[in-house]
């Protein structure tokens, strides 16, 4: 039942991250690296027209542009420029922030904060973080199997136990509920990946020579089954040379009764 209510709550979780769309992450975003109103960066106020958010772009581009601005972070600040301008020309961004203004961003309670941390991870920290989350989950499972196993033979053999104990015979149930092998750190991948790495050039070695001996087996089975082809053949010849042998003989005293018989006859 905990499984299915813990799904359940992970379902949740990633449908109101997923109820967000782009617009709005990229807002989240953006708010959060440039740390500063918006408003209040373009000196306008929050109830500007269109017409007075154009005029503030175009007056800042000359000053905060690269090659008019001194400062080192002069192409971080023009860039910040852009994207804020980006928001606030079109009504539907411009609403988006302003919520912002009035709610401000996802907190670290919500599903939406994790997913947008996740976003913004690089391809080495995600497998990092991914190792770590399948390392625990593999633990966890070894875990779970264990108790399953530890429960199941309590079921199974604790009937049997107390028949076999009304026969007097001693048979202890922690006896065999230690020869369930107990979950080990060591057999999570932080260690099972170093040992695999260690045992695979003599894994390759014995795959190698286990490979080499089914080859010379394959090659004895081979010579004898021709040795013994050869020996059916030499067989044969034997018996085909003596039947020819008893074939002349017989012919020979088949030619030499008639002449004993003439020579009775006289």
């Amino acid at each position: 039942m905990k499984f299915y209510v813990n799904l359940l709550l992970l379902c949740s979780c990633c449908w109101g991250a997923l109820a967000w769309d782009s617009d709005e992450l990229e807002i989240f975003d953006l708010v959060e690296e440039i740390n500063q109103n918006f408003y209040e960066f373009m000196n306008i106020s929050q109830e500007a027209t269109n017409n007075e958010i154009k005029r503030a772009f175009r007056s800042l581009s000359i000053v905060l542009h690269p090659d008019k601005n001194p400062s080192e972070d002069a192409n971080i600040q023009f860039r910040n420029l852009v994207s804020i301008y980006e928001v606030l020309k079109e009504a539907s961004k411009r609403e988006k922030y302003n919520k912002v203004l009035r709610e401000g961003l996802p907190n670290w309670k919500s599903a939406l904060y994790y997913y947008r941390r996740m976003r913004k991870i690089g391809l080495y920290e995600g497998a990092a973080i991914l190792f770590v989350i399948i390392t625990i989950g593999q633990y966890l499972f070894a875990w779970a199997a264990y108790l399953e196993k530890k429960y199941t033979a309590e079921q199974v053999f604790g009937s049997k136990l107390k028949k076999l104990q009304k026969k007097n015979k001693s048979i202890d149930m922690d006896v065999i509920l230690k020869e369930i092998p107990s979950p080990s750190v060591l057999n999570t991948l932080p260690f099972q990946i170093p040992l695999f790495i260690w045992h695979l050039p003599s894994t390759i070695k014995e795959a190698f020579s286990r490979a080499n001996e089914l080859k010379e087996i394959a090659l004895e089975k081979r010579r004898l089954e021709l040795e013994e082809v050869k020996r059916q053949e030499e067989l044969e010849r034997e018996l085909e040379e003596q039947a020819r042998l008893r074939k002349e003989k017989k012919g020979k005293s088949s030619q030499t009764t008639p002449k004993h018989h003439s020579a009775r006859k006289d």
